[in-house]
C-alpha cells in the first residue's frame, strides 16, 4: 500500500492544545521534561540507566509467568528485559473486545515503528514495544462493544463489576457465532483462555508477534509490591492531587482545557468482582458507599499485607508504569498526550522519571473503489476532510456557472448608504442613527438573499457535493476518523498487510495523519 501524509495542523482533526505541544510552543515547556524529538532520546536513556537490576529481573518472573499458556510466547524478548541495555517504549489501551476500533492497532504499530527507529540510531542497546494492558479498569460499557461494518456487537456478560480484566469469558460465544467466517485468532483466543486479560494477551500476541510485542498486566501482587511506598504516601499525604491542579490552572490560564482532574486518593480499593473509589472522611479511610471503612494503623496493615488490592487511577497509572518498566517514552492519543502532560508535577513529587510523551500513530485506510473515487474529485485529500458545508462551498466556488456572490453589490449598497449618510447628516445630525440602522436592516435582508442563493446553489451542485461526500463518509464514517469507528475484521482479507505497512509508515515523530491506499 501507499502512503499520503497531511500534517496534523491540516488534518483540521485535532485541538490546540495537543498541537502547540507538538510544536514546542513556550507556555507548555513546564509539563514536560523531554521534546517529542529523535535527539532527546539521549538524555532519557542516561536517565533511565539507574533502573534497578531487581526490577529487571522481576518483569522477566513476572512476564514469564503471563505468558506461560501462549505457545509462541515473546520468550526471547522477556529475557532482553533483564539485560541494563535494553528499555521499553509503552503504549496503553483498554482491553476492548476483538481490538475494538482500528486505532488500538495503529498504537502498536507506532511503538514499533519507533522502537524499529532508536534500534538503527542506538545499535548497542535493545528496544522493546510493550503494550500496557489496562486490566484494573472497571468501565465494562466502554470495552464491550465493537462496530463490524453497519453493525454494533455487544458482549453480553451475566455478572459485571470490578477488574475488567478478571471477567470470565462467559457470553463470548454469543458474539463469535454471529459473525461469518470468524478469525481463528478471536475464536482460539475467547475459547481456550480463562478471563478476558488472558485471551487479549493472546490474540495481540498473535497480531504481532513477528515485531517482539510485550503486553504486561501488573494486576499482579509482585508489581504492585513495587508500588506500595507511593500507594503510602498517597493515602496518607494525597500529595498527586496538589501537582495536578496546578498543571490545570496553568493550562486553563493559556486558554486550553484539562482533560482530567485529580482526587484527594487517586486510588481504587478492588477485589474479583469490585473496584470502589477510595476517600478519607474525618479519621478514617472508606470506599465511596462505605461498605468498607478502615482506620490509619487498618490502611497501614492493608497496604503492607496486600497492595495488589489498590488499582491506581488515571492519574496514578502512568506513575506505576514508569515505576515498574525502564521506559523512554509513551504513546498515545490527543486526549491521552493532554492528560500525560498534567501529570508531570505528581511525577516529581513522587521522584519517578517522566519519560517523553509523544502521539500514537493516526491512519486512515481507502479500499480501491474509495481510492478511485478520491482520485476523480481531483481533489487533495485535505479538503476532502473539511466539514460538509467547506466542501459545498469549495464546489460553488469552482464551478463560476453557478454563481453565488454578491460581495460586489453589497459594496454597491454600502457606497450608496454611505452618501445617503453624508447628505443626511449635512441637512441635520439627528438623521445619522436612522441612516445606520436602515443600513444594517437592509444588509441584513440582502445578507439572508446570500445565504438563499447559496442554499440554492449547493441543491444544484448537490450530485458534485455528493460525489466528494461519499469519499468522506468512508474515512470519516458520521463525522468520525474511520480508525474510531472500523474494526480491523474489516480488513481481515489484508490484515497483516495493514498491519505491516502501519508498523512502516506511522512514525511518532512525524506528526501526520496517514492514509494507506493502493495508488496514492
Amino acid at each position: 500500500m501507499n502512503q499520503y501524509t497531511i500534517p496534523f495542523e491540516k488534518a483540521g482533526l485535532y485541538g490546540k492544545m495537543f498541537l502547540d505541544y507538538l510544536s514546542g510552543k513556550d507556555q507548555l515547556k513546564t509539563l514536560y521534561k523531554h521534546t517529542p524529538s529523535i535527539d532527546a532520546f539521549d538524555q532519557i536513556i542516561e536517565s533511565r540507566q539507574s533502573f534497578p537490576q531487581y526490577k529487571r529481573d522481576l518483569l522477566v518472573d513476572v512476564l514469564s509467568d503471563q505468558y506461560r499458556n501462549i505457545e509462541d510466547a515473546p520468550a526471547a524478548q522477556i529475557l532482553k528485559l533483564g539485560d541494563k541495555n535494553t528499555y521499553t517504549i509503552v503504549t496503553g489501551h483498554q482491553l476492548n473486545i476483538f481490538t475494538g476500533p482500528l486505532f488500538f492497532i495503529y498504537k502498536i504499530a507506532a511503538t514499533v515503528n519507533l522502537c524499529r527507529q532508536l534500534a538503527q540510531k542506538y545499535p548497542d542497546l535493545h528496544f522493546v514495544p510493550v503494550y500496557w494492558m489496562a486490566t484494573e479498569d472497571h468501565d465494562f460499557e466502554e470495552i464491550a462493544s465493537f462496530n463490524l461494518g453497519d453493525k454494533k456487537y455487544t458482549w453480553e456478560h451475566p455478572q459485571i463489576g470490578g477488574p475488567v480484566g478478571r471477567l470470565s469469558l462467559e457470553g463470548m460465544d454469543q458474539i463469535i457465532d454471529r459473525i461469518k467466517d470468524m478469525p481463528e485468532v478471536f475464536k482460539e483466543a475467547y475459547t481456550n483462555f480463562g478471563n478476558l486479560a488472558d485471551a487479549t494477551r493472546y490474540y495481540v500476541n498473535s497480531l504481532f508477534k513477528e515485531y517482539g510485542l510485550i503486553s504486561i498486566d501488573a494486576d499482579d501482587v509482585r508489581l504492585k509490591t513495587e508500588f506500595k511506598e507511593i500507594i503510602q504516601q498517597e493515602i496518607f499525604d494525597q500529595k498527586a492531587v496538589v501537582e495536578v491542579e496546578k498543571a490545570n490552572q496553568l493550562i486553563i490560564d493559556n486558554g486550553y482545557k484539562p482533560q482530567i482532574h485529580a482526587r484527594d486518593i487517586n486510588l481504587f480499593y478492588m477485589e474479583d468482582t469490585e473496584r470502589l473509589r477510595l476517600e478519607k472522611v474525618g479519621d478514617e479511610f472508606r470506599t465511596v458507599d462505605a461498605d468498607y471503612k478502615w482506620s490509619a494503623s487498618e490502611m497501614q496493615q492493608l497496604i503492607d499485607a496486600s497492595p495488589e488490592k489498590f488499582s491506581p487511577n488515571v492519574v496514578l497509572r502512568p506513575v506505576l508504569q514508569e515505576v515498574l518498566l525502564p521506559n523512554l517514552a509513551y504513546l498515545g492519543g490527543p486526549a491521552e498526550v493532554i492528560y500525560w502532560l498534567q501529570l508531570k508535577g505528581a511525577f516529581d513529587t513522587y521522584n519517578v522519571d517522566f519519560p517523553m510523551v509523544l502521539p500514537r500513530g493516526f491512519c486512515l485506510v481507502m479500499d480501491d473503489c474509495c481510492t478511485v473515487k478520491w482520485q476523480k474529485t481531483g481533489w487533495s485529500l485535505e479538503d476532502v476532510l473539511k466539514n460538509e458545508r467547506a466542501i459545498e462551498d469549495k464546489i460553488l466556488e469552482e464551478h463560476q456557472e453557478v454563481d453565488t456572490d454578491i460581495s460586489d453589490q453589497l459594496a454597491q449598497i454600502n457606497s450608496l448608504y454611505n452618501d445617503i449618510l453624508k447628505k443626511g447628516v449635512e441637512i441635520t445630525p439627528n438623521l445619522e442613527k436612522h441612516i445606520i440602522a436602515e443600513q444594517k436592516r437592509v444588509l441584513k435582508r440582502v445578507q439572508h438573499t446570500q445565504d438563499k442563493l447559496k442554499k440554492e446553489g449547493r441543491r444544484k451542485l448537490k450530485d458534485e457535493s455528493d460525489r466528494i461526500l461519499k469519499v468522506r463518509s468512508f474515512i470519516l464514517p458520521n463525522n468520525a476518523p474511520q480508525e474510531r469507528v472500523k474494526n480491523i475484521m474489516e480488513f481481515w482479507s489484508i490484515h497483516q498487510e495493514v498491519i505491516g505497512d502501519s508498523v512502516k509508515c506511522l512514525n511518532p515523530l512525524s506528526f501526520n495523519l496517514n492514509v494507506l491506499c493502493d495508488e496514492c
